[in-house]
């Protein structure tokens, strides 16, 4: 297995390993606590990324050879062992956080990265503020639930930009009550536009499921930073398996859907129903990026609960098991007060 350089961030004060600090936005040590600026520390590795580089150039790290890759820490030396898609390791002698550049690098260098606002702590405390609102969740879950892991991960994401050319013809109607009829006005309408989309995102993992993903949106695009490694010491970060046409579906998929709710948000009427719709879709330019997840994964009662949260904004998602009492209860209180409102309305 040939075995590839890797960087890690070791502090320029006291050699310690450094992770980025989404509270203060900044580089921090973990032994000594010096803060340093992205700027600062970009300039300070400078050098030492572009002579891996050179040492590096011409290597073939071709994918076919196999899904797992050799490299050695450039702290202790030890050699660590993950697969192709794992761009961040933390050495399990020295605890350093090391980055495999070859990761990032050419067509696999993303172009932005949204970094991490919140860290590990306050994670944690948005996770327990998530259930503790949940009515139906079990008392002995928030008791003796145990966190097995709690990892914060840059997932990589496609950002699709362009336009939509769409136009609809609907048969649309007003009702109104007459006595015991029902009456309707119907009337021909039709509808077309154009307008252009930005940063339609689709996560470009293959062991990220899309669901989840697609659950923990929307993103603040407007928080996207040149993509520089000084921000991934402290995270897990994935460089991208999921090619880009690949994905191109599953934008226009949801591109589709929300012009044909715009469209139909222009239709002041009762209802209406759909006589022909077109959704031409022009994409003209594709972003790499790096969004922040937390990934946390819980077990209970013999089983493992898996969330992901929103780096950014705390948007929390994910399966909790249901008391089956509770759900009764509210069963319960919910037929009651139907029969007692409905005694009111024959009486």
């Amino acid at each position: 297995m040939a075995e590839q350089s890797v960087l890690a961030y070791n502090c320029p004060e006291c050699g310690g390993s450094m992770v980025f600090n989404p509270n203060k936005g900044k580089m921090q040590c973990e032994y000594c606590d010096s803060l340093f600026t992205r700027e600062e520390v970009e300039k300070y590795f400078a050098e030492k990324e572009q002579k891996m580089a050179d040492r590096d150039a011409g290597k073939d790290w071709g994918e076919e050879e196999s899904s797992m890759k050799g490299y050695n820490c450039s702290s202790c030396g030890a050699e660590l062992i993950a697969d192709q898609n794992t761009a961040v390791i933390r050495c399990p002698y020295c605890g350093n956080q090391t980055i495999a550049p070859t990761q990032f690098t050419g067509a696999l260098k993303p172009d932005y990265v949204v970094p991490f606002a919140f860290d590990k702590k306050a994670a944690i405390e948005k996770y327990k503020e998530y259930y503790n609102k949940r009515f139906l969740l079990p008392k002995d879950f928030t008791v003796s639930s145990k966190i097995e892991e709690i990892q914060g991960v840059y997932v990589p994401f496609w950002l699709f930009n362009g336009t939509v050319d769409a136009e609809g013809k609907y048969e649309a109607y007003d009702s109104k009550t007459d006595g015991d009829y029902v009456i309707r006005d119907y009337y021909d309408s039709e509808r077309a536009g154009k307008m252009g989309f930005t940063n339609v995102p689709a996560d470009a993992s293959v062991r990220m499921q899309d669901s989840l993903m697609d659950s923990i949106e929307p993103y603040n695009f407007d928080a996207l930073e040149t993509f520089t490694t000084a921000y991934l010491p402290g995270f897990l970060a994935e460089k991208f398996d999921v090619k880009e046409d690949d994905d191109r579906s599953r934008a226009e998929k949801r591109i589709e859907e929300t012009v044909k709710e715009k469209l139909h948000d222009t239709l002041d009427h009762t209802g209406f129903d759909v006589k022909d719709e077109k959704v031409d879709i022009h994409f003209n330019e594709t972003r790499y990026a790096l969004l922040p997840v937390w990934m946390l994964t819980t077990n209970w009662n013999g089983k493992s609960w898996t969330f992901a949260m929103n780096g950014q904004t705390g948007k929390f998602t994910g399966d909790l098991p249901v008391s089956g009492l509770k759900l009764g209860l509210l069963s319960a209180v919910t037929f009651i007060a139907t029969f007692i409102i409905g005694s009111m309305i024959i009486g």
